[in-house]
């Protein structure tokens, strides 16, 4: 029974360490994707400018790497063209200029789930 006890407590504590990698664990981030809300709006305040480019770019190539990993389920970009994306993150950093783009960019998934 003693020994049924200590083999229970450590799965939980195993488990609670899984667990807890799972939901701490993140993706790297490299790119415009760092910045935050607000600079991208700055940046789209100069839609033809260099800035504005990089980060409309970062924001279509993130939202199509998921699409390539879920070939056979979500795509975000089914039925959306890059001009509705970047006018959706518009909004989205509008109302959220302290988030990052890459949390705009997952929003934008979120929103767009497509099987």
């Amino acid at each position: 029974m003693h020994r049924m006890r200590i083999v229970l407590a450590c799965l939980v504590v195993v488990i609670g360490i899984i667990s807890g990698l799972g939901a701490a664990a993140a993706y790297h981030q490299i790119g415009a994707g760092i910045d935050s809300c607000g600079t991208w709006t700055a940046d789209r305040s100069n839609p033809r400018g260099v800035a504005a480019l990089q980060d409309e770019q970062w924001v279509v190539g993130f939202l199509s790497g998921v699409g390539f990993v879920n070939q056979d389920g979500d795509d975000p970009l089914i039925g959306v063209d890059a001009e509705a994306v970047w006018a959706w993150i518009d909004n989205y950093c509008h109302a959220n200029p302290l988030a990052s783009i890459a949390r705009a960019a997952a929003q934008f998934y979120m929103a767009h789930p497509h099987q």
